[in-house]
């Protein structure tokens, strides 16, 4: 039997919204969904992008993003059903996944690298100056505390070495620098750039430690109930990122909002940092679990299979519908 040409359109568009997430009925009600980010930095430029830029909206999402204090609150929030999604470092996840907290899915990981800058006081003029110095970070057991650590570690120096202080927010360790209360930091883009005003400077950067910095975790349970609204969310951040990679003028209006930075060469620094870091395909891999769980000070946690705890479907779906390489051409 022959279509006719308006058969021919419906079955086309039926079709296409059948595969790809973003084509919705515009009298479909939005699925709500609360998304947290754990730093006001550049590394979620992506998810703040498909916030303002109305990509949730495509999706059929209505998304509330809440910023928690640092990655190591993620667990509480989920646990308390106070957000649906948690985004940033997956490794706090995965420490409660070994010590018996086992409703966690982890669904997707964007940016399989270290974020973080080290910026110290003008008199620091490399890491072995730090020994016996004071170094902030947000809160015990937060990327930044673990990454103090490791990158101690790297350059032969014990943390126990130096004087770690926990002062909650990021907004805290910029105005302890600046008050000269701490010797050294570690901070994201483009939130530690405001202290060269101030005459601290930047010793380097963590880029080249992979590891697992913006995650994307659920409840296991959230998910056997929400299957249709995670895969929304799913291709909503994907597309997200290629917009940011591709659209960096109109993706850098975005930063000021979340992270009070408004100086347009530090936010620029902050983009050109983070692109070459957003993964196009978002999938967890292997590497970046085994990296991730190979820096966990928690013993459990580096012998653990995380195989049960991983789900790669929602991506791998919008690799086979092709939905990525559209978003590129």
């Amino acid at each position: 039997m022959r279509l006719i040409p308006s058969a021919w359109a419906f079955a086309a568009v039926f079709l296409c919204a059948a595969s790809f997430p973003g084509l919705t009925d515009a009298q479909s009600p939005r699925a709500k969904m609360t998304v947290s980010y754990s730093a006001s930095g550049g590394q979620y430029i992506n998810i703040f992008a498909a916030k303002e830029l109305g990509i949730f909206d495509k999706h059929g999402l209505d998304v509330t993003l809440q910023q928690i204090n640092s990655s190591s609150q993620a667990v509480a929030s989920l646990r308390s059903k106070s957000v649906d999604v948690a985004t940033g470092p997956a490794g706090v996840i995965m420490d409660a996944i070994a010590k018996g907290v086992t409703d966690f899915m982890i669904f997707g990981e964007a940016i399989p690298h270290t974020v973080l800058e080290v910026w110290v006081q003008p008199n620091i003029k490399s890491v072995k100056d730090l020994v016996g110095k004071t170094i902030s970070s947000t809160n015990p057991n937060s990327l930044g505390d673990l990454m103090i650590g490791v990158w101690l570690a790297k350059n032969g120096i014990k943390k126990s070495e130096v004087n770690v202080v926990y002062l909650g927010g990021l907004g805290n360790l910029i105005s302890a620098m600046k008050a000269n209360k701490t010797d050294a930091t570690l901070i994201l883009p483009p939130l530690g750039e405001q202290l060269i005003t101030s005459g601290q400077k930047r010793l380097g950067d963590l880029r080249d430690i992979a590891y697992s910095n913006q995650g994307w975790t659920t409840t296991k349970s959230y998910a056997t109930k929400n299957r249709d609204a995670l895969a929304r969310f799913t291709a909503a951040v994907t597309e997200a990122i290629a917009f940011v990679k591709r659209n960096k003028q109109k993706s850098l209006p975005v930063l000021p909002k979340y992270t009070g930075v408004t100086n347009e060469e530090w936010n620029s620094y902050a983009y050109e940092f983070f692109m070459p870091l957003l993964s196009t395909i978002p999938r967890v891999t292997p590497e970046v679990v085994k990296a991730t769980q190979e820096l966990s000070t928690v013993e459990a946690t580096r012998k653990l299979n995380f195989k049960p705890y991983i789900n790669n479907s929602f991506v791998d779906g919008l690799v086979r519908q092709g939905f990525i390489d559209k978003l590129y051409r």
